[in-house]
């Protein structure tokens, strides 16, 4: 693949996030043992970051997933693993399934967030007895009237302490 001037423009402003955003204050969020996740996630929001691949109408940039793997690579010099996992949580697993799936209303109500850089996405896909193979996955989502009522489980939930909603994989059907 050759990388456009776009590619690198965005390799360039991921890059300085980093630089300047990001890598000088890894130490004191390690020694604190929380980042300012709200803080990082709207500088990101701002810059375009946290919706490459998300639609233009709800706030992304519409773009292929090669632009993606640039800002993936970038935020990989960040000097710590926990930021770029908060992260890749919330552009990767938690809204992935909102873009695709959700309604309207779902959609402008956390995908445009989440995009902006206004809330931090978790996702719940792990269990106990399975752990993240989805394959093995007991927690159902059983329909009660307009709503689901879910019955289950869920561990080690990505971004959990950090969240202002949750992403929560269940099954709806027979297993």
């Amino acid at each position: 693949m050759r990388f456009t001037e776009e590619h690198e423009a965005l390799r360039r402003t991921t890059r300085q996030f980093v630089e300047q955003e990001v890598n000088p204050f890894v130490d004191a969020w390690e020694e604190a043992g929380r980042f300012p996740a709200h803080q990082v996630f709207k500088k990101m929001g701002d810059l375009g970051l946290l919706g490459i691949c998300k639609p233009e109408i709800d706030g992304g940039s519409g773009l292929d997933y090669s632009y993606n793997m640039v800002v993936v690579e970038e935020l990989g010099r960040i000097s710590c693993g926990g930021i770029p996992m908060a992260i890749g949580v919330q552009t990767d697993m938690a809204t992935p399934a909102i873009a695709r799936f959700g309604s309207p209303e779902l959609r402008a109500k956390f995908l445009r967030p989440a995009i902006a850089g206004d809330m931090v996405a978790s996702i719940a896909v792990s269990e106990v007895h399975a752990g993240s193979d989805v394959a093995a996955m007991q927690c159902a989502a059983v329909e009660d009237g307009d709503s689901y009522v879910l019955n289950g489980e869920k561990t080690w939930i990505s971004n959990g302490g950090i969240a202002d909603f949750y992403v929560v994989f269940a099954r709806t059907g027979e297993q």
